[in-house]
């Protein structure tokens, strides 16, 4: 078994030493070829020089900087993406991820998993922070209809094919699972060690919710309309031109039967905003609908995963190749 590390990084100068000794120590019991990928988001705390000091002393850890601070989002993704091993481990520069809780990741995935998620079910954070992430917690597993506990711990290991396929912007590394799930992957979660935060300050705050929200509402949309984006604008446009119809039946029925002036009342006005918005909801769904089919036709992409393919009764690799020379790489 041979595994990469990704761990993104910013201003755990206090951090980087200790964590770096604890996983090169459990990798080294356990496995004999390994990697750590540090990915510098814009860390202004000299982080990148004891990084740099960490990947001279030894040559299993290679380390990758950002010009900014673009999110740990985004560094997840460019360690995944520079990974060269079969087996992908992420997990956070805080200290609070136990490395130990590796090994236990790893002999879940070979049980036939391709992404096992960690479960911090005892919590060594603030009150705040833990009151924000039940809530977070709360309106994805509603929203997404998942059984998962955990959505925000970043401990995870995860097979190289299917953590690649992935693109992670925004926060849409809390939806590792759920988006994997959506391409067919399996998924399962154990739950691991956290720790107390040893040193330095915590990334996470109130304003980091929005943001995790509108994501959410990404996930969503790309799990159930993604192929067919007409489907939710022309529902929208059908409910507002029948209200609107209502509404202008209503006016009619005032004008003819009660006598009263359309002057006098904003029904009319509201039948002909209803009918425009249902014109409006359609319309944008039929085009949303076109960009989403030239997408794919762009891609040589037809939204779904191979798994494996027989031909004779004999396999002929396991879907990977033939989904990979049908899809152009995203980072060519």
């Amino acid at each position: 078994m041979k595994l990469s590390i990704v761990v993104p990084v910013y201003n755990e100068y206090g951090n980087l030493m200790d964590l770096h000794g604890e996983i090169a120590e459990t990798l080294g019991r356990h496995y004999e070829d390994w990697e750590i990928i540090f990915v510098d988001d814009g860390s202004t705390d000299g982080s990148y020089d004891r990084l740099a000091e960490l990947s001279t002393r030894d040559r299993r850890v290679k380390v990758i900087r950002f010009r900014g601070n673009f999110g740990q989002s985004a560094a997840l993704d460019a360690g995944i993406q520079a990974a060269k091993h079969e087996v992908i481990v992420t997990m956070d520069a805080d200290g609070q991820n136990d490395p130990a809780d590796i090994p236990r990741l790893v002999d879940r995935l070979e049980e036939g998993y391709d992404c096992v998620a960690g479960w911090r079910r005892e919590r060594d954070d603030p009150l705040g922070k833990r009151a924000a992430s039940r809530f977070a917690y709360l309106l994805r597993r509603f929203v997404l209809r998942t059984e998962m506990h955990d959505f925000g711990c970043t401990l995870k290991a995860m097979r190289s094919r299917a953590a690649k396929e992935l693109t992670l912007t925004g926060e849409m590394h809390r939806y590792i699972p759920p988006l994997l799930t959506w391409r067919g992957y399996s998924v399962d979660e154990i739950e691991v060690n956290h720790r107390e935060r040893r040193h330095g300050d915590t990334k996470y705050g109130i304003g980091r919710l929005p943001k995790g929200f509108m994501d959410l509402v990404n996930v969503w949309f790309w799990q159930r309309y993604s192929g067919r984006p007409l489907h939710v604008f022309g529902g929208l446009g059908i409910i507002s031109g029948v209200v609107g119809g209502l509404a202008g039946l209503y006016s009619v029925y005032l004008k003819l039967a009660v006598g009263q002036s359309l002057s006098d009342t904003a029904v009319p006005l509201f039948a002909a905003f209803m009918c425009l918005l249902g014109l409006q909801f359609f319309m944008s769904g039929i085009l949303a609908d076109i960009g989403i089919k030239n997408y794919f036709e762009l891609r040589d992409d037809r939204g779904y995963r191979i798994e494996s393919v027989l031909d004779g009764g004999e396999p002929v690799g396991d879907g990977t190749d033939r989904e990979q020379a049908a899809t152009p790489s995203k980072r060519r």
